[in-house]
């Protein structure tokens, strides 16, 4: 896989995230070794959601109430 930011080699790697009930999750995902970028499920799915505001065009409509 390849950084989206600095287009370096992602390497697959397992992270820790220690919550605040005090048990730890482990994941897995990609983070670049130049840059630090990092990509896991959650992440690409959050950037496929489209807002429902935008979806349903509000933000046009106000934009073209200002005008």
């Amino acid at each position: 896989m390849e950084c989206e930011r600095c287009h370096a080699t992602m390497l697959q790697e397992s992270f820790d995230d220690v919550r605040a009930d005090t048990w730890l999750m482990e994941f897995h995902g990609w983070r670049c070794p130049v840059c630090g970028n990092v990509l896991d499920p959650v992440i690409l799915a959050n950037r496929t959601i489209v807002p429902r505001a935008i979806a349903n065009g509000a933000r046009k409509r106000r934009n073209a109430q200002a005008l």
